[in-house]
């Protein structure tokens, strides 16, 4: 698997999220966070989630960068209120497939293109 690098950004804005993107053979899975949500875990009767550094942490990115990575990427996988908020907005995911665990949104997508 291999980790796409980008240029950290300076000077985040509060709406910063954290970005890695694994490649394994020929699909990209992009991972977006927001950078809050980082090193939590998220669990609710026997369902868990873990936002790891190791798996989400990457690297910091604003939040046009995450726009430009959510328009462009093919296969998502969003954990927090902001950036779950930001796919919708795009009218990348629809609010009825939306998941939350303690209040915190997440939800996969994959687009299919032909």
């Amino acid at each position: 698997m291999e980790q796409k690098q980008l240029q950290v950004q300076d000077n985040m804005p509060s709406n910063s999220f954290h970005f890695r993107s694994i490649k394994n053979h020929e699909v990209n899975i992009v991972n977006i966070c927001d950078t809050e949500v980082i090193g939590k875990t998220l669990s609710e009767g026997e369902f868990e989630i873990e936002i790891s550094e190791d798996y989400f942490g990457g690297i910091q990115i604003d939040e046009n960068k995450a726009i430009e990575l959510l328009k462009t990427s093919n296969t998502l996988n969003l954990v927090g209120n902001n950036i779950v908020d930001l796919a919708i907005k795009l009218d990348l995911a629809s609010p009825d497939f939306i998941k939350s665990i303690k209040n915190i949104s997440f939800v996969l997508i994959y687009k299919f293109i032909q």
